[in-house]
């Protein structure tokens, strides 16, 4: 180790060069405080300084300020006065001026010995400290790029949600920097608006991680104007190979048509939403029917959804779990009773006596979990000006499509399934493919049932008339040798775009009449009732062998 011994008399010097030369440590000298800075300046890395008190030209404590002053905030350089002084006040004015320790005069070996010993483990110590100082800071500096980068990646993941839309209002409350809430909001082709809720499992960067496929995928879904029961199918699917078996994602997924008075919903796994009525009271509860995505496979996933509709000055309100189980600072839940009694009448805004109500039961206790809330008002979607140019309403093309089914592919194929998948593919027809896939079913069973097979619907008027119609169907399928059911449907032009089915069988006919003017009351029939409702035209031809049909694709019908 590198001593420097300052002392203006050259005895102590060589007293105390003999005893830390005779340990194996080198020493450097100056005869006063001048000198001992400039020696300082030349050897910065000496590691423990003896000071004389008392010198011409400069003191020690001066000598010891100007040295301190020059040492690294990093860095300890033990500075032991050297001083016959015996007075508290002198003393003091030693350590204040930078000074760690003091020996009197004369020395004892022994107890110098102790005291550079003492100081050069603190030295040492100072030294490990110092470098792990340094790494912890780059490590620091490292983990700060790293969550801007990621930061970065979720902003510009969610920069795409509506700027601005009169039928949402929401609250997002997250627990830390990062968190497994998200919250997605995108326009529908045909003006309306999709909405996603979602909550995964965990908290952090850890959860925060799995919303970023979802994020990604949603516009692009959207813009295909796929059902929610269809969005939640590719989202799981999606989840399901991403993630691992430990972790899935609660959701809500929302559609509002653009009109604003109707909602198709979906929810898996997140805590049942409320439609709240015009005057702000309770007026339903709207149940979870399904599993968290991410955990049940393809074969076992449903892809239904309800549908409300909505009445002026009505509103659902959906939020994840991190609201029912707020803490207050006893440790009780919010609970869903509590948010239930916020809808009252009178109550004009929903979210907000919600949020009233979670801030006076919190009382600003720590939040454990995130926060999310969503309300979705009836009326006609607005937009930004933004957000509205991005709608690319999608373009139908004209086609036709034709096949011929013969009597062995009627007994052994599924042809309104086969159809369906093609129609199905047709984002054009996303929004009525359910409503589509009904009509295209009716009629083909009337081709088949009533046309080909020749059965009469009023053996359904009794209960055992059900049964004895679908056993002779069956009978009367398994006999069948010869027959023809020629399908052709197209999009076509008629002053707006429709979707045209044309469906001619090869039997006898059968008294459409009888069915066309049918009461929903009776047990059949209701499927051709839905037809008159929804097309613009349905003729029946050539005695009820081939039916003609027109549905207007620009509408959205729904099955209720």
């Amino acid at each position: 180790m590198q001593f420097l011994v300052v002392d203006d008399q050259s005895t102590n010097r060589a007293i105390l060069k003999w005893l830390l030369e005779e340990d194996g440590h080198e020493v450097i000298e100056a005869v006063d405080g001048a000198e001992a800075v400039a020696a300082y300046e030349r050897n910065s890395e000496c590691d423990v300084i003896l000071m004389d008190v008392m010198m011409p030209v400069m003191d020690g404590i001066e000598a010891t300020r100007q040295i301190k002053n020059r040492v690294s905030g990093d860095v300890y350089i033990p500075v032991i006065f050297l001083t016959a002084l015996d007075d508290d006040e002198a003393l003091s004015k030693c350590l204040a001026s930078g000074g760690d320790d003091f020996l009197s005069k004369p020395y004892n070996e022994a107890v110098l010995k102790a005291k550079i010993a003492a100081h050069v483990r603190i030295r040492e110590l100072t030294k490990q400290l110092a470098i792990q100082n340094k790494a912890l800071t780059l490590h620091n500096s490292r983990w700060q790029r790293e969550q801007n980068i990621v930061q970065h990646i979720f902003t510009t993941a969610l920069q795409h949600n509506l700027s601005e839309c009169g039928s949402l209002k929401s609250y997002v409350s997250p627990a830390s920097t990062f968190n497994g809430d998200i919250l997605l909001s995108a326009p529908s082709a045909s003006g309306g608006l999709y909405v996603f809720l979602g909550d995964f499992t965990g908290h952090g960067l850890g959860a925060s991680i799995g919303t970023l496929p979802i994020a990604h995928s949603f516009e692009q879904l959207t813009r295909r104007h796929m059902s929610v029961g269809e969005i939640a199918f590719e989202f799981n699917r999606m989840l399901n190979i991403m993630l691992p078996d430990y972790m899935f994602c609660a959701a809500t997924i929302l559609e509002l048509s653009s009109k604003g008075d109707s909602i198709q919903i979906w929810i898996g796994g997140l805590p049942d939403g409320y439609l709240i009525a015009a005057d702000g009271s309770l007026k339903d509860t709207i149940k979870s029917q399904n599993m968290p995505l991410g955990i049940e496979r393809d074969s076992d996933f449903k892809k239904g959804f309800e549908v409300k509709n909505l009445a002026k000055g009505e509103r659902v309100l959906f939020f994840t779990d991190g609201l029912d189980e707020a803490e207050n600072p006893e440790g009780e839940f919010f609970t869903e009773e509590r948010i239930r009694d916020c809808f009252h009448p009178g109550c004009e805004n929903s979210l907000q006596c919600v949020l009233s109500r979670l801030k006076e039961f919190t009382q600003d206790a720590e939040q454990r979990d995130d926060i999310s809330i969503v309300e979705v008002s009836s009326g006609e979607v607005q937009l930004a000006r933004q957000d509205s140019n991005s709608i690319k309403p999608p373009v139908a093309l004209n086609w036709e499509l034709h096949t011929r089914l013969t009597a062995e592919e009627i007994k052994t194929t599924q042809p309104v399934e086969e159809i369906m998948s093609i129609l199905g593919a047709q984002t054009i027809l996303r929004p009525n493919k359910d409503v589509i896939g009904l009509l295209l079913a009716e009629i083909y069973s009337n081709a088949l049932e009533h046309g080909i097979l020749g059965l009469s619907s009023k053996l359904k008027k009794s209960e055992d008339g059900f049964m004895e119609y679908y056993q002779e169907r069956q009978n009367r399928l398994d006999k069948l040798n010869e027959a023809t059911i020629d399908i052709q449907i197209a999009i076509m032009d008629k002053g707006q775009k429709v979707l045209n089915i044309r469906m001619q069988d090869s039997g006898k006919g059968f008294e459409h009449s009888d069915i066309l003017n049918s009461d929903q009351d009776d047990s059949f029939g209701r499927g051709i009732t839905l037809l008159k409702r929804v097309c613009s035209r349905v003729d029946y031809l050539e005695g009820g062998c081939c039916i003609d049909l027109d549905f207007p694709i620009d509408q959205t019908a729904h099955l209720a």
